[in-house]
């Protein structure tokens, strides 16, 4: 045999090897479960965690606040007004961890097959026609009825309707618009695998590069990538999309890893004695509840994940969910503004009852008659605008 046939017969065993490990490779990849997580799906039990951590966050602010926000409100100390209680909703405010571990999961599936311009619009339609709501709602309240918090200057309206006043240094008009921040980097950062195109491994990767960026970026001082990967944030996120995954292929020891090692980062930065997610001045609880409490968040999504909750389709439960944003941004201000003008007029706990009422009632509606016509005619507006976002291979899965 010749030089020049061991050369081929090298090459061509070369190459059968590469087509086998690419095979293999693409074998190790788990099938998508048929109709798992298409558009326009909606978990009824998902609806209803959100809702439940609204609701959490509600009560939170009404009852579990930090010892000086209740005497602002309340005009007396908390133990005079909810002495027994107050301990117990201080508990209250992980529900936005909540939030950000159904985030994770439902960006994710709402953003799978589609483009770069869909997934932009759906956003956009999503947080700003509803957040510009708050915003007018809650600047009415505070310079025309007066909060129990005084009138920040109106410059502070203009930053805060761009939703970067973070960045910018300017307060929050609301003091619930902080958790807008995380959300809009994780949609930033997460659009780039969308431009690419979704797929399990492009997710998978996404959700690894976060986590190490999240660790690094605070060792390394590096301010810039600490404000955009969000680290005391990032591991929810990270988590909602590894359950995600699970839901719409099958669960394996991979994402398994992903979500165990965003549960322990998790605990580290909710449990960190200086910088982390709790003031331990204004509220020092017991760690294990703290422990308890998102251990059984990671469990809940879990077993959403798995499809343990697939009998659970009460309607109620999706009408509840579309509530939840609105809930959230429009109770903070409103509720706590109602609570001190008539604090003194009715019971604390008959008070907070019928002001909670209310807000999800006015909520509804305001979903109803303002935010969703605003956003579909915002929605049909962007969709006649040319971005020039889609790539050749998207362009070729639009037409088909």
């Amino acid at each position: 045999m010749t030089q020049t046939d061991d050369r081929g017969l090298t090459d061509t065993r070369a190459l059968r090897e590469s087509e086998e490990a690419h095979a293999a490779a693409i074998a190790q990849v788990p099938k998508s479960r048929e109709g798992a997580g298409g558009h326009g799906q909606r978990l009824a039990a998902l609806d209803g965690l959100r809702f439940f951590a609204a609701v959490a966050v509600v009560l939170f602010h009404f009852v579990g606040q930090t010892p000086q926000v209740m005497e602002q409100v309340w005009g007396r100390p908390y133990q005079e007004v909810f002495p027994e209680w107050h301990a117990y909703f201080a508990y209250g405010r992980l529900g936005v961890e909540l939030f950000f571990l159904i985030s994770g999961f439902v960006i994710c599936m709402s953003a799978w097959g589609r483009s770069p311009r869909h997934f932009f619009i759906s956003r956009v339609t999503r947080l700003y026609p509803m957040y510009w709501i708050g915003i007018a709602v809650s600047a009415c309240v505070i310079y025309l009825v007066g909060s129990p918090f005084g009138r920040p200057n109106p410059r502070v309206i203009f930053a805060n309707l761009t939703m970067l006043q973070r960045p910018l240094g300017v307060d929050n008009l609301d003091a619930v618009y902080w958790t807008l921040w995380p959300e809009l980097c994780f949609y930033l950062t997460f659009a780039v695998v969308v431009w690419k195109g979704l797929t399990y491994q492009r997710v998978v990767i996404f959700c690894g590069v976060w986590t190490v960026a999240a660790v690094l970026a605070p060792a390394a001082h590096l301010p810039l990538l600490t404000v955009l990967v969000n680290p005391t944030s990032a591991p929810y996120f990270i988590a909602g999309m590894a359950f995600y995954l699970m839901h719409r292929y099958r669960s394996t020891p991979l994402l398994w890893g992903i979500v165990v090692m965003s549960w322990l980062l998790a605990l580290h930065f909710l449990l960190a004695p200086h910088g982390g997610r709790n003031n331990w001045e204004t509220w020092a609880p017991w760690r294990g509840w703290l422990v308890l409490v998102i251990t059984l968040f990671f469990v809940m999504i879990a077993a959403i994940a798995l499809g343990w909750t697939s009998r659970i389709r009460w309607r109620w439960l999706s009408v509840a969910g579309t509530m939840t944003f609105p809930l959230y941004l429009l109770h903070d201000v409103v509720g706590l503004t109602v609570l001190h003008h008539y604090r003194d007029t009715s019971n604390p706990w008959l008070l907070v009852g019928v002001t909670a009422a209310s807000l999800v009632v006015f909520s509804y509606v305001v979903h109803r008659l303002v935010e969703r016509p605003m956003a579909t005619a915002m929605r049909r507006w962007l969709n006649t605008a040319k971005f020039g976002l889609e790539t050749p291979e998207l362009r070729r899965r639009i037409r088909r």
